[in-house]
């Protein structure tokens, strides 16, 4: 059974704080479910959970990752800022369900954040950071878009993966899942993914925004933020393009 998270979560997914509002409605009559009209994700093992306490506090957030190295993991700055996970604790999880008996944890023994990455006006992107792993992992790393996105990229397929909630509703989150949906937008700085009915929530902040590179499932952007209906309603997300932070992100990749 599902238990309800005991994290905080008030800044977990700012994909669920900000100002962009004007999603596509979606026209189905099906009830969320997953990720925000998602599925449970039995696959994907190269996205993690992480669970970040900070100094001195025995409960703590949940964001998502993305192995993208066999120590390195994407997600999002605002995820392990220096308030959060300076003397704090950060462990990854890799598996499905964070409260069941399969899967397993790994230390986080550093993370960095995109210089670029303004938590003022996250609208600008780069809400980009790298966690490293205490030990590699031997699960085989996602790609990262190389290739700048275009308009010409609108209406194409995506997916979003994440550990957050699975009900519009704040307050669960452990459990990964994913749902299948569409490019409706492509900013300077952002790519937005999904529709009112199908998009990310609270806890998937740091988690992949895919679409295929090349005929190749490709990270083409990190959950960053989203818009709010009260009370605390998720309605839509939004992430920051990796093709923008390539210099930050490549040196992690590629440190013998």
């Amino acid at each position: 059974m599902r238990r309800s998270i005991i994290f905080v979560v008030a800044a977990i997914l700012s994909a669920c704080t900000g100002e962009v509002d004007d999603l596509p409605l979606a026209e189905t009559d099906e009830a969320p479910a997953g990720i925000i009209g998602g599925t449970v994700d039995e696959g994907d093992p190269a996205v993690a959970m992480l669970r970040i306490y900070p100094e001195g506090e025995d409960f703590g957030e949940i964001c998502t990752a993305s192995l993208i190295a066999p120590k390195v993991l994407l997600t999002a700055a605002h995820c392990v800022t220096p308030e959060k996970v300076d003397g704090g604790t950060v462990t990854a999880f890799f598996g499905t369900d964070s409260y069941g008996e399969e899967g397993f944890w790994v230390n986080v023994v550093e993370t960095h954040i995109d210089p670029a990455y303004d938590p003022t006006n996250k609208q600008a992107g780069h809400d980009v950071a790298v966690a490293i792993l205490e030990e590699p992992v031997a699960i085989q790393p996602l790609p990262y878009n190389r290739v700048p996105l275009t308009a010409d990229r609108v209406g194409e397929p995506g997916r979003l993966i994440g550990f957050g909630d699975d009900h519009e509703i704040w307050g669960f989150g452990g459990v990964k899942y994913h749902v299948s949906t569409t490019v409706h937008t492509v900013t300077p700085s952002l790519v937005g993914l999904g529709d009112r009915d199908h998009h990310t929530c609270q806890g998937d902040s740091g988690g992949p925004a895919l679409m295929d590179v090349s005929g190749v499932p490709t990270i083409v952007g990190v959950t960053s933020f989203g818009g709010v209906q009260a009370p605390s309603i998720c309605t839509d997300g939004w992430h920051a393009r990796v093709d923008l932070s390539l210099d930050f992100i490549d040196p992690f990749v590629n440190a013998p």
